[in-house]
């Protein structure tokens, strides 16, 4: 009896024993070994090695731990040595309508000067068949008509265009140039009354000049629209250009839907290996609606796999520089003695905003809204705190893009009712549009961005390309160079930016990658190398962390990989 029951004891021993061992660890598809891996995971920040499956990391480690999970079907690279990182999280880019633009505009450089200009359109015109009416471009620069001063910059396209119409936007995306065929077809005349928010430049006969400020939903409806197979072509420029420079996620910050259609399509095509946040933008907002249904029906219509539908994007005002149209609190620096206070302007007015982000909130909605100035950024965070009222809980992260300037009161309201400032590293060091900013701000010009000041505030983060509007591409490392070093990477601009504000490489580098995750909505899913997460992750050719901040912008990618499939492959891997 006591043998039997021994017996019974020493099989029940055996059976734990054998339950409380892990399952087998299947082999890894792909196995990355001898790597500096920075990880960005604060409790294992540095490793070796990485396994992937299924496109997913299931294991972060020493090379020699994780050598055991290789089998004849792994695929095992060698990265000797080489520097690995999270892919890299745009926050704020418009990477559908930047692609079209590369395909389909006359584009010339925001440096480029008159004689560049005629040239490009010239050419531009010559090429066009005899059924075009319009002809698009760009981008000219904010201080363009200051610096060769234009006085009628319509007569002076006029001169270049034949019988085209000409638009061409500003590198901030947001005004026109336009010639008289241009107006005409528009329906603008002396007598034409702008949106609200907007104004019709004049010469100093009191003419139009063909210069339209903040009138993008204006001028856009009137222009022949673009098809989403326009798009498509525009979204497959953008994720082979994300691909190139590191960057496995980006969020679009102003998504019309035929470009929410263009995602969805490239994505069933199995096109967008990229993760994308569409920020759900109307025209008809510009004229005080707030197409709240049509989101809701988009937000179901066209999410899928890679595309997340749930953000939405307001423009609050337009921008700080000497077009002056970002709302202010103190006016705006006068150019003549008797010129009048000018304090920029609202797109959409207190109450109003309130009603809107109330409702979008309780909707489910995380929204982007456009504040370029410190009198903008107030509103929007009266109105962000007027909806967390209503709703009794501040959890859902929304974002006010471009705050550069913040009011000391509005500062710590960041933190407080945790509201992302949504930042741009291509606008903030010294450049033709900072010295825009600074000859219309004055003083507080010089003060612009004050990243630091928001980190150590508690403020939630987020950093963008705003690509095409002023970057060229999607390029991260001259955006991350300049918010740590506050100086134009290519050495064209002197000067410096606010030098109190500069950031860490490391503070940079999780603001580029699991604080874009963040700003997408799939923290849990990418941002960091960790267990369990998409096998989101670059291979670049320096050691971020050990080499001159200086030397940032010379960054080359060596390898992309996005969900564990390697996507990119650079000349010197």
């Amino acid at each position: 009896m006591q043998t039997k029951k021994t017996h019974m004891l020493l099989g029940i021993a055996l059976l734990l024993s054998a339950c409380s061992e892990p399952p087998p660890q299947p082999s890894a598809d792909t196995l990355l070994t001898n790597g500096r891996i920075y990880t960005v995971n604060q409790s294992q920040p540095w490793a070796e090695a990485i396994a992937i499956t299924n496109g997913q990391i299931t294991a972060v480690g020493t090379t020699e731990a994780l050598q055991a999970l290789a089998s004849d079907s792994t695929e095992t690279i060698d990265l000797d040595g080489a520097f690995v990182m999270p892919g890299i999280n745009d926050g704020h880019a418009h990477p559908a309508w930047g692609g079209l633009m590369a395909h389909y505009y006359c584009l010339f450089p925001a440096s480029a000067p008159p004689e560049e200009i005629a040239d490009t359109i010239e050419s531009c015109v010559a090429a066009s068949s005899p059924d075009e009416q319009w002809i698009q471009g760009g981008l000219w620069a904010a201080t363009f008509f200051d610096e060769y001063e234009i006085d009628n910059p319509r007569r002076w396209l006029d001169a270049i265009s034949g019988d085209k119409a000409i638009a061409l936007k500003d590198d901030s995306g947001h005004n026109y140039w336009v010639n008289s065929r241009a107006l005409e077809l528009l329906g603008i005349d002396g007598d034409s009354v702008p949106p609200p928010g907007g104004v019709f430049g004049r010469d100093s006969a009191g003419e139009l000049d063909g210069v339209l400020y903040e009138t993008f939903a204006m001028v856009a409806d009137a222009l022949p629209p673009w098809s989403v197979d326009h798009y498509l072509k525009g979204v497959r420029f953008a994720v082979t250009n994300a691909h190139g420079h590191g960057v496995t996620g980006f969020k679009d910050a102003s998504a019309s839907e035929t470009e929410l259609q263009a995602y969805h399509k490239a994505d069933q095509a199995g096109e967008l290996k990229v993760h994308v946040a569409a920020c759900m933008y109307d025209t008809s907002m510009e004229q005080d609606e707030l197409p709240l249904e049509k989101f809701r029906l988009w937000r179901e219509q066209y999410a899928s796999e890679h595309l997340h539908t749930n953000f939405t994007k307001i423009f609050l005002d337009g921008i700080p520089t000497m077009s002056k149209t970002a709302a202010v609190i103190e006016p705006y620096q006068k150019v003549e003695e008797d010129e009048t206070d000018n304090f920029g302007s609202l797109h959409v007015e207190q109450n109003e905003l309130i009603n809107w982000v109330t409702e979008l909130d309780a909707a489910g909605f995380t929204i982007k809204i456009h504040a370029a100035a410190d009198r903008s950024v107030h509103v929007a965070l009266n109105a962000i705190e007027a909806a967390r009222q209503a709703s009794g809980e501040n959890q859902r992260r929304h974002e006010l893009a471009h705050a550069g300037l913040i009011s000391t009161s509005d500062l710590p309201r960041f933190a407080q009712l945790n509201v992302v400032a949504d930042l741009s590293p291509h606008l903030w060091y010294p450049s033709p549009i900072i010295s825009s900013v600074r000859e219309a701000m004055g003083p507080r010009g010089y003060e612009y961005w004050p990243n630091r000041s928001l980190l150590e505030s508690g403020a939630p983060m987020l950093v963008g390309s705003d690509w095409p509007s002023v970057a060229p591409d999607l390029n991260p490392w001259i955006g991350m160079e300049a918010i740590i070093t506050r100086q134009d990477p290519d050495h064209a601009f002197a000067g410096q930016g606010w030098d109190a504000e500069k950031l860490s490489i490391t503070q940079a580098i999780r603001l580029f990658t699991i604080d874009g995750a963040r700003a997408l909505g799939l923290q849990e899913r990418t941002g960091t190398l960790e267990v369990g997460k998409s096998a989101d992750l670059i291979v670049l050719n320096h050691n971020l962390l050990e080499i001159p901040a200086e030397q940032i912008n010379e960054t080359q990618v060596q390898m992309t990989f996005f969900e564990g499939e390697l996507v990119y492959t650079g000349k010197d891997a």
